[in-house]
């Protein structure tokens, strides 16, 4: 009886053990990809807080992806959006469109800097839980949430992001 308590015991204890992972994607969604990340380890003329970069082959974004946080020199932060032959299919023909013909046969980037929330086209960098989250709002459809998780520096600048993906409507 007491070597099935013990192994009751056990069983259970293992079973609840929830990672950061788990947590992630409860909150986050799906894992969807992961991408190459830096972390700035120099001061430039606009710093960049990290900035992520693959090629991406999913439903909503694919092409030669780049994803950052940079400072200009006023200390305002703004989100950019570089590639190649980016494909977004956010619900919003107007970000769509420019983006493919932004980078159809070129590197280019789009650079965001408004940060009010609830419109078309939402993103939010969360430093304490190094998360950017991109939030395409169409019109008749669910939202469309990218998070970008960028685990913190350790030994080295580089590190493995994790992209998640859900939709549903959010504030």
């Amino acid at each position: 009886m007491y070597k099935v308590l013990v192994l009751l015991i056990l069983l259970c204890s293992c079973s609840n053990n929830i990672t950061e992972e788990d947590i992630r994607q409860e909150e986050y969604g799906d894992l969807y990809a992961t991408m190459d990340c830096w972390w700035s380890s120099q001061e430039l003329i606009a710093s960049t807080i990290f900035w992520c970069a693959d090629t991406l082959e999913t439903e909503l974004i694919s092409g030669y992806v780049s994803l950052a946080i940079i400072q200009d020199l006023d200390g305002v932060e703004f989100f950019s959006i570089c590639g190649r032959g980016i494909t977004l299919n956010s619900g919003h023909a107007l970000h769509d469109n420019l983006i493919a013909a932004m980078t159809e046969h070129t590197y280019d980037c789009y650079e965001s800097y408004e940060r009010k929330l609830g419109n078309e086209f939402d993103w939010i960098w969360d430093e304490p839980s190094s998360t950017l989250q991109l939030i395409w709002r169409p019109e008749n459809d669910l939202d469309k949430v990218l998070t970008v998780f960028v685990p913190k520096q350790v030994d080295s600048p580089r590190v493995l992001g994790t992209v998640y993906y859900k939709t549903g409507y959010f504030n």
